[in-house]
């Protein structure tokens, strides 16, 4: 079915054939790996892409999840708000709790759900959101032959994003995964340019700006 979405060949250098041999490896490496991993399925091109269902559903992401923040995500919801952080996250006496972690700060939570779900369960500051809000349902892991998640350096997960682009077989594999306990995925197929962009901005909020932008060694 994903082959019926092209309109028209390719460029040379360009993704080629979306059941090729980059979309092979993918699957056969997520069905080595999807017993490990049944929270998750593999999301492809032609797969229905995610439109949040928050009047459908119990709103999973916004009610299960503590969600933590580094100082940049402070500083945008504090400007995309006009608050101060202790508004939106949690605080002791007026001041933020800092946790001895990366992302020190948690956001508020109420009640059962986040702080800052409105009424109708939907994001009340959705242009600051931060990024664990951005990524969800998606997520990106890199597979080896055996179907075991690698911890990838900024140089592996580059050539493994690059190597989708062109619809190229790379080890470990990039395999783009959504959440199964999430009802939204129920959106318009997926064509190549959508799920590369989608594979790729899930990269750059899943592992950072510096490991996602950084670019492959060029090739004589």
């Amino acid at each position: 079915m994903a082959s019926r979405l092209r309109k028209a060949p390719e460029p040379a250098g360009r993704y080629a054939d979306p059941m090729g041999a980059a979309t092979s490896q993918r699957r056969e490496r997520w069905a080595a790996a999807a017993d490990r991993l049944g929270s998750y399925a593999l999301l492809e091109i032609g797969d229905a892409s995610f439109v949040c269902k928050a009047a459908d559903c119990a709103a999973h992401c916004c009610k299960v999840f503590s969600v933590s923040l580094g100082e940049a995500e402070v500083g945008r919801l504090a400007s995309a708000t006009g608050w101060p952080p202790a508004r939106f996250l949690e605080s002791e006496d007026g001041r933020p709790l800092a946790l001895p972690l990366a992302q020190p700060y948690l956001l508020k939570r109420r009640g059962r759900g986040c702080g800052l779900l409105g009424d109708d369960l939907l994001c009340g500051v959705y242009d600051g959101r931060p990024d664990a809000c951005r990524l969800y349902p998606h997520f990106v892991l890199l597979l080896s032959r055996e179907g075991g998640p690698v911890q990838p350096d900024a140089e592996s997960l580059a050539s493994a994003l690059a190597a989708a682009a062109t619809g190229d077989a790379h080890e470990p594999a990039a395999v783009l995964v959504r959440h199964l306990a999430c009802p939204g995925f129920t959106g318009p197929p997926l064509d190549e340019a959508a799920w590369l962009a989608l594979l790729r901005e899930t990269a750059r909020l899943q592992y950072g700006e510096s490991l996602a932008a950084m670019r492959p060694p060029a090739t004589p």
